[in-house]
């Protein structure tokens, strides 16, 4: 039984760390100089917990060596998730979704760290281009680094 919650307290701080939550703003119409894509993506101050409670994004980085931005859509309004990949989420247009990235995006440090677990692979900017995206009814996952291809 020991063994078991010492596993289960490990997952959960190994989960936690890996899965810090961001805020997002995204182009078009936020005030912002961007014309679409992400504005910024900013660390909650620490402590703050009502900046934790409105965070909006995560990095979530998996065994292949992908790392997806996932974008939690309950904590965004239908006009910043229409601004972010420029048309409206409905059943026909979720799976012929693209992200489009007009202007690149410089990343701080704490954010570079959290792109990709191989340091050679993190990313120091979100470069201007489109990427692949999977929306569900709770995310939109898009995908800023690719999986490691296996030779």
């Amino acid at each position: 039984m020991k063994i078991i919650l010492t596993a289960i307290f490990v997952l959960c701080s190994v989960t936690n760390a890996i899965s810090q939550d961001f805020t997002a703003t995204f182009g078009k119409y936020t005030g912002c100089l961007r014309t679409g894509g992400i504005c910024t993506i900013s660390e909650p101050p620490e402590g703050d917990t009502s900046a934790v409670s409105n965070a909006n994004t995560s990095f979530v980085t998996d065994d292949n060596g992908s790392t997806t931005l996932r974008i939690y859509r309950d904590k965004l309004t239908q006009e910043e998730q229409d601004q972010l990949l420029e048309l409206s989420i409905v059943s026909t247009t979720k799976n012929k979704m693209q992200f489009v990235m007009e202007e690149a995006l410089p990343l701080s440090e704490n954010i570079k760290e959290r792109t990709a677990v191989k340091k050679l692979r993190q990313l120091k900017v979100l470069e201007a281009k489109t990427y692949p995206v999977i929306v569900t009814d709770a995310f939109i996952d898009i995908t800023i680094v690719a999986a490691i291809e296996k030779k």
